[in-house]
């Protein structure tokens, strides 16, 4: 009777047992934004890295064809929860990201991704009020899309500011990452400034992202001084 039990229990183990699904990451790379230029014969990784000791990481290695075309196929029981899904490539001594942030468990086929991105963002200032001299903005910009120095971090301004003040102009890298809302490759910003060196603000009113278009040539951020208050 005990053989019996046990058997119906390795059977029922067995038969429960979800099938592998199969997913499909393509795309075609580009040199540029220009999207004329392919990037052919070049060698890309799509990787799994994960946090968690329930997970395997994987890569896979594949290869752009002729025309720049990228295909890679890999399977899940669909519980890849805790990790980050990318399509990277290898630079140095170490993978460097592409496009980050893949959707997990779901085939998705990114369309025109470049390797070089030719377009960059201006950081304007809006305000309404008068600042003086005597005002010091302080604020970091920080992406991991930029291209060195990936963080600008706690530099400053002298006032007086100005409505429509051009604050900076920063060159955009070419690794994106997925924007799962939009369904498209977007590059992710975050802002966060202040004026004066002892600053608080509990609702963070002085805090934004960012979701913004890699190809676009020319894109604007505004740093609003009326949320930055002493």
């Amino acid at each position: 009777m005990r053989y019996l039990l046990a058997l119906v229990i390795v059977v029922s183990f067995f038969s429960c047992k979800r099938d592998k699904e199969k997913f499909v990451v393509s795309g075609i790379l580009y040199k540029d934004c220009s999207h004329t230029v392919p990037y052919a014969n070049y060698p890309l990784i799509l990787e799994y890295n994960t946090k968690s000791l329930l997970e395997d990481p994987f890569e896979l290695s594949l290869t752009t064809n002729e025309k720049g075309e990228f295909s890679a196929t890999y399977e899940s029981v669909s519980d890849l929860i805790n990790g980050n899904l990318s399509v990277s490539f290898v630079a140095g001594f170490a993978n460097t990201s592409l496009v980050s942030d893949l959707p997990l468990n779901k085939t998705v086929n990114l369309g025109n991704v470049v390797k070089g991105s030719n377009s960059f963002v201006v950081y304007k200032i809006a305000t309404n009020k008068p600042y003086t001299s005597n005002d010091t903005l302080y604020y970091r910009i920080s992406a991991s899309n930029f291209a060195p120095p990936y963080m600008m971090n706690a530099p400053y301004k002298v006032g007086p500011f100005t409505n429509g003040q051009i604050l900076d102009t920063i060159v955009r890298s070419s690794i994106m990452g997925y924007d799962n809302g939009s369904q498209s490759i977007k590059i992710q910003v975050y802002n966060e400034w202040r004026l004066g060196a002892r600053y608080n603000d509990p609702k963070r009113q002085n805090q934004q992202y960012y979701s913004i278009n890699p190809c676009q040539v020319y894109e604007e951020a505004v740093i609003d001084l009326e949320r930055a208050v002493k």
